[in-house]
């Protein structure tokens, strides 16, 4: 509690009663009061146990304590003398209270933690999404073509397998043998990119980021592990982008690039296909790309 001595030293006003005085405390423990409505003024001395400060004046038989830790408005004093004996109020004069420490933004490595688990998460649910409907395809088939079957497909799938077909341009028709390549073909590029460890870098505007090329980050193709650098512009970006960007190049290191998309096996080599295929299939909501991008038309079945 040292630092509450430090706001003792000045001068305070101080209330007993009807009265109104002026206390100046100095560090070597000696104290001044003087009577605003008079010219009275005496001198005195301070010392600090643990718990108070304790001050007594020349001449005076008067005692007061006030109570640590100091606060620069309270009553929490006590004052004995043969004309009032209690508490009394004190306030310490020109005070200004120190502005708040403004909260500092997140580390780069916490921004860097958050979008490794929203991408790890967002992956493991488009996997377990892509079992499910591919478990539910060969039920279907299973079953004979069951109309039980059937409805299941339509009513709890509607959404992935339009993902599915619009993403990576194969028919809406589950059955279809296209859609069913394809489904498997993304199971197996999902499962490849959860599998890669952690390897994140904050490179800003350093490592592969140097490259003129405006982008989020850069990661080297089929590099195992993967060595994917983080530019400036990726830690501005907000939290579905930075999720997005990071499921994004680690299918780089899978082995996808950056190509136009004209047909599935395009779709299926592309990295922000695949990485956006993984984004709507979590987001059951989400009807554009993270970056603003791409709105769908028409709009994709919720959730």
């Amino acid at each position: 509690m040292a630092g509450d001595l430090d706001l003792l030293i000045g001068t305070w006003t101080v209330r007993v009663k009807g009265w109104v005085w002026e206390y100046d405390f100095r560090r070597d423990g000696g104290v001044t009061w003087r009577d605003l409505g008079s010219m009275e003024s005496g001198v005195g001395n301070w010392a600090a146990s643990s718990k108070l400060v304790n001050m007594w004046w020349k001449g005076s038989t008067t005692r007061e304590s006030w109570q640590r830790p100091l606060t620069s408005d309270n009553d929490h004093t006590w004052y004995e003398s043969s004309y009032y004996r209690g508490k009394y109020r004190i306030e310490k004069t020109g005070f200004t209270p120190p502005s708040p420490t403004p909260p500092s933004g997140p580390t780069d490595a916490t921004l860097i933690d958050v979008a490794w688990d929203a991408s790890r998460t967002s992956l493991r649910f488009a996997l377990n999404r892509m079992r499910l409907l591919q478990r539910q395809i060969k039920y279907f088939e299973d079953s004979g073509g069951s109309e039980d079957a059937f409805n299941e497909l339509r009513r709890n799938y509607r959404r992935d397998i339009a993902v599915i077909s619009r993403k990576l341009l194969v028919p809406l028709n589950a059955m279809d043998p296209a859609f069913r390549s394809a489904l498997a073909s993304a199971i197996n590029l999902v499962e490849q990119n959860l599998a890669l460890p952690k390897s994140l870098n904050a490179a800003r505007a350093g490592g592969k980021c140097v490259d003129p090329r405006p982008a989020f980050a850069w990661t080297t193709p089929r590099r195992k592990p993967p060595d994917t650098d983080l530019c400036t512009s990726w830690f501005t970006s907000n939290a579905d982008l930075q999720r997005d960007v990071v499921t994004h190049e680690y299918f780089h290191t899978v082995g996808l690039g950056d190509i136009s998309v004209n047909n599935t096996t395009d779709a299926l080599g592309n990295a922000n296909t695949m990485a956006q295929v993984v984004a709507f299939l979590h987001d059951r909501a989400r009807q554009k790309n993270s970056d603003g991008n791409e709105q769908m038309i028409p709009a994709l079945p919720t959730p």
